[in-house]
């Protein structure tokens, strides 16, 4: 019998992201030695996994959903997801995110909408539904989710990259109101001055000096 059960990633692949897995002291002794002989398709452990067990259960899409929309989807399917994806009650056991994570992006909209490569992976609902979930959980959680100078710049960076292609989709247009913006932690701050030396001209938001950051979060592990 399989070793691993999971759900399909794609073709005869399986996503690692939830396993349902047979311990054993052999397989697993089997993964360590050969650890540095087989090659990961991706780089990570889901490509090496794969690359060992070939021959592997399949456990229902519900139990680990990946947030993605195929080239091929069709209007149908592309509304069905989304409306898997904001279900209340959820349908779904597990909302598995792909491309940029939500805690990665302004609490805005899903910020893969910028980025060309990744709005297959974009939605507005699950966006969303996972900043319903971060707005449960405790204070000291939530801080693991503040960003960083260099997140802050790349973002935005970003967000002008796709005004100038003129995304018809139009998140780029929209104001960001996430407190988190102007939340700082790092010694460094002005995140805007990151832009110039990407060759970035400064708007004038860029031009006047940083407004200055709202009292320093605590990432202490207390």
């Amino acid at each position: 019998m399989p070793e691993i059960s999971a759900t399909g990633n794609n073709a005869t692949l399986f996503n690692s992201g939830v396993m349902v897995i047979e311990p054993s002291n052999c397989t697993f002794q089997l993964l360590m030695n050969h650890i540095n002989e087989i090659t990961s398709y991706n780089g990570g452990d889901q490509g090496y996994l794969n690359e060992i067990f070939t021959w592997w259960h399949r456990i229902p899409k519900h139990m680990n959903f990946l947030k993605h929309f195929w080239e091929g989807d069709e209007e149908e399917v592309k509304a069905k997801k989304t409306q898997l994806f904001g279900a209340n009650p959820p349908i779904l056991y597990v909302l598995h995110y792909l491309g940029r994570k939500p805690w990665l992006c302004f609490r805005d909209y899903d910020c893969n909408w910028n980025v060309p490569i990744l709005r297959e992976f974009a939605s507005d609902i699950a966006h969303t539904r996972w900043w319903k979930v971060h707005d449960k959980m405790p204070k000291k959680l939530q801080s693991y989710c503040l960003l960083r100078s260099r997140l802050k710049a790349g973002l935005e960076w970003e967000r002008r990259q796709a005004e100038k292609a003129n995304f018809t989709d139009g998140h780029w247009k929209r104001n960001i109101t996430d407190k988190r913006l102007k939340i700082c932690f790092e010694k460094f701050c002005f995140w805007e001055s990151m832009l110039w030396h990407w060759g970035e001209a400064p708007n004038n938001a860029t031009k006047k000096a940083p407004t200055p950051a709202l009292p320093a979060a605590t990432l202490s592990s207390s």
